[in-house]
């Protein structure tokens, strides 16, 4: 399986769950085709360099994933009929580019468990953390 890098860039104006929505809707396209996404991150919204598809700006997301070659094409079928994609691009990592990508994963892995302040990160039995921390503050 390669490694592969895509920027997808979607409807503005799309709401915040919307967006969501959308992207894991490709998502679900890459496990489906056998792949396995590493990453994802939301760029924010973004002012285009020209008009695409009568729009000014647009929201940027990047995935980086691992997949077999015939899963590119199952994605690039599904971006060219999926409405909330504006423009997307799938690139195909060299073995340098991997290792730089999968060093900055453990990197960020890393700070952002050291960022998390001491004493916040409590031990609750049958929830998330987040689900915890709500319950914290409904009490």
């Amino acid at each position: 399986m390669n490694y592969y890098e895509n920027i997808m860039i979607i409807d503005p104006n799309l709401n915040e769950r919307e967006t969501e929505k959308a992207v894991e809707r490709v998502k679900e396209v890459i496990s489906k085709s056998g792949g396995e996404i590493l990453r994802s991150e939301n760029l924010g919204i973004r002012k285009l360099a020209y008009n695409v598809k009568k729009q000014k700006k647009a929201t940027y997301i990047l995935l980086l994933f691992q997949s077999p070659p015939t899963a590119i094409l199952e994605l690039e079928r599904f971006y060219k009929v999926f409405d909330p994609v504006l423009k997307f691009i799938v690139i195909k990592l060299k073995k340098k580019q991997t290792a730089a990508a999968l060093a900055s994963l453990e990197a960020s892995a890393k700070t952002d468990i050291k960022n998390i302040p001491p004493g916040t990160a409590k031990k609750t039995e049958g929830f998330s953390g987040a689900e915890s921390a709500r319950s914290e503050e409904v009490k």
